[in-house]
């Protein structure tokens, strides 16, 4: 079942955050513009102040398709 208040919850912070931070919302307004495909490769980097660095990166496969359009959903 889904949890409604949770849900008004997150547009609410995701509202503060893209205030916070545009270009994020400009970037994430771009890749859905173009939308997300099998194959596509997404990477993510996290650099901390002391130099700590954490990468990753996957492929997205038709089953992860419809979960990200489920997030899309949400904004």
């Amino acid at each position: 079942m889904i949890d409604f208040g949770s849900v008004l919850k997150i547009k609410k912070n995701w509202s503060t955050f893209c205030g916070n931070h545009p270009r994020v919302e400009e970037f994430i307004g771009n890749i859905g513009e173009k939308g997300f495909c099998e194959g596509q490769e997404v990477a993510v980097a996290v650099r901390y102040p002391d130099g700590t660095e954490f990468k990753t990166g996957i492929r997205l496969q038709e089953s992860d398709l419809e979960f990200l359009e489920l997030l899309r959903s949400l904004t």
